[in-house]
């Protein structure tokens, strides 16, 4: 099965959708750091991938792409969305606890913990693939 790569249009249009959740404006400072990204992330550029498999290949792409701050705004909302579009296009999907009783969901704790430099990305990496379930 050929593995589906987001686009960097894809990402664009990740922010957009985004944005417009929260009542902003989607305002790309730079492609060129989307492109980056996805280089790095999906390095060397077929498989098999430098970061593995799917989960880890999405947990690196969330890394590198709030790291990149391509974005004036919602950078790990696009991060974090991206990489579950992938993991979904791809057969795979998330699971983890949602306290509804908590602010913030498990995934968004570790996105906040891996963009402040609290956990490296190999740990984000490993969140993934701990919490990655086959699609039916």
């Amino acid at each position: 099965m050929k593995i589906v790569i987001p686009s960097v249009d894809s990402i664009i249009r990740t922010n957009k959708f985004c944005s417009e959740m929260n009542t902003q404006q989607s305002i790309l400072l730079d492609k060129g750091k989307i492109e980056s990204a996805l280089h790095t992330a999906f390095y060397p550029g077929s498989e098999p991938f430098q970061h593995g498999s799917i989960a880890m290949l999405a947990g690196a792409l969330c890394f590198y792409l709030t790291k990149a701050h391509a974005f004036q705004d919602g950078n790990k909302r696009t991060a974090t969305y991206a990489a579950v579009i992938f993991m979904q296009s791809n057969g795979w999907d998330l699971q983890f606890d949602d306290n509804p009783e908590e602010e913030l969901s498990e995934l968004t704790k570790i996105v906040l913990a891996a963009t402040s430099s609290e956990i490296t990305k190999e740990k984000l990496m490993e969140w993934f693939e701990t919490h990655k379930i086959k699609m039916e």
